[in-house]
């Protein structure tokens, strides 16, 4: 999304660049992970139930209100930490595409790693990528 993000950006008056959805979904993603998140990352705004709390989501916060943003945050006596792990794009509820429903199926399926050194390794390579 970043590199779409500066292609707009090198393309469009400045007015059309603000105002384009993929440059507002973007601006809004990074000042969860970078601002909101950080603040509080275990804040009950961000809390999930049930098999899901483990997780935290950004539900709003400048993101338009047909995303949310899962995330898993992790503090040791060591060290903290925050993985950002999906944008999922809701559904009608009930539906068995709700990015709720989704994001459960995807951590059943391992889909995402449950311990503080495999999330790590497995950020890491993503990060080569």
């Amino acid at each position: 999304m970043q590199a779409v993000v500066k292609q707009l950006k090198q393309t469009l008056p400045l007015e059309k660049y603000r105002m384009h959805a993929t440059v507002k979904l973007y601006t809004a993603m990074m000042s969860a992970i970078k601002e909101r998140i950080p603040e509080d990352p275990f804040a009950g705004h961000f809390a999930l139930q049930g098999p899901l709390k483990k997780y935290g989501r950004v539900k709003k916060m400048g993101l338009p209100s047909r995303y949310r943003l899962f995330f898993r945050a992790i503090e040791t006596e060591q060290s903290k930490a925050i993985f950002v792990l999906w944008l999922g794009y809701p559904r009608k509820e009930g539906d068995k595409n709700d990015c709720y429903k989704a994001f459960r199926r995807m951590i059943e399926n391992g889909e995402f790693p449950e311990s503080f050194d495999e999330l790590l390794l497995a950020s890491e390579e993503v990060c080569k990528q």
